[in-house]
């Protein structure tokens, strides 16, 4: 799992930053290389928070039933596809 964005805090007057609208960010770069980003505040805020509910949303993986791994397993076994409701309950022995 890719790692989450972590952030630093420093003073304005210590390091010189240009002001970014919304919705747009200013890439740094050196020999064709990029450096960093600059981005607007309420951006980085949103960005950050979509990461953590990722991360928890891929961390909380729902179980799959042995029902589920059967039809999974009959849907790829190759063959005449079954769509009648009946036919698949019938198979899945519901």
């Amino acid at each position: 799992m890719a790692e989450r964005i972590r952030s630093e805090r420093r003073q304005a007057s210590k390091d010189r930053v240009p002001s970014v609208a919304p919705g747009q960010a200013i890439v740094y770069t050196r020999y064709a290389e990029e450096k960093s980003v600059v981005m607007n505040p309420d951006d980085f805020h949103r960005l950050a928070t979509l990461d953590g509910d990722l991360a928890e949303l891929a961390s909380n993986r729902i179980p799959i039933s042995d029902l589920t791994l059967e039809a999974l397993q009959l849907e790829a076994a190759p063959g005449t596809p079954i769509e009648e409701p009946a036919e698949i309950e019938a198979i899945l022995g519901l």
